[in-house]
This record gives structure tokens, sequence and C-alpha cells, in this order.
């Protein structure tokens, strides 16, 4: 159907017509926009998830790094107290309690 103007329609079916190719032809611009809009929406919400992913992985590495790194206290059954910074022997304090 060829482009009318609203004041070359004679009756209303013409009428309808327009304003229904009108409406579709809108309804496919408004659709192609949404669908566009949520191309880069997915494509910033993908970036987000990659910088809190890598955060993620950082901070647990680093978390892993200072408990290897950091010197332990440990206590047996009979209260004795020793050391391990794992870059020695044990080192025995004796026991807490003289009794």
């Amino acid at each position: 159907m060829d482009e009318k103007k609203l004041e070359d329609v004679q009756n209303w079916n013409d009428a309808e017509r327009m304003i229904v190719q009108r409406l579709v032809e809108s309804n496919d611009s408004l659709a192609r926009s949404v669908v566009e809009q949520s191309k880069a929406a997915t494509k910033k919400w993908f970036i987000a998830f990659l910088v809190t992913l890598a955060a993620l992985v950082a901070t647990n590495a680093a978390w892993l790094y200072v408990w290897q790194s950091y010197e332990y206290v440990s206590q047996d059954g009979t209260g004795l107290n020793t050391i391990n910074t794992g870059t020695q022997e044990n080192i025995d304090y004796g026991t807490e309690n003289e009794n």
C-alpha cells in the first residue's frame, strides 16, 4: 500500500489500514531499539560480572597467601604449646601449667 496522508483517506477501511500500518512500523522500530538496548546492557553486566569474578579470585589468593605465611601456635592434648613457622622445626616451649 502506498503512503497516504490522513487528508487523502476517503473511508474508514483505508483509515484503519493506514493506522495499522503505522503502528506496525512503530512497533518494529520499538522492538529493534529494545533489542539494541538489551544487548548493550548485557555487555555492561557481563563486564561487571568479569570484574567481580576477578576481584573474588584476587581476594581469595591474597587470603591464602596470608594464611600460608602466618606463624601458628598450636597446643596438643597435654597442654604443650608449639609454634610452626614453616621454615624451621617445631619449637617446644613446655606446658602452660606446671602441676
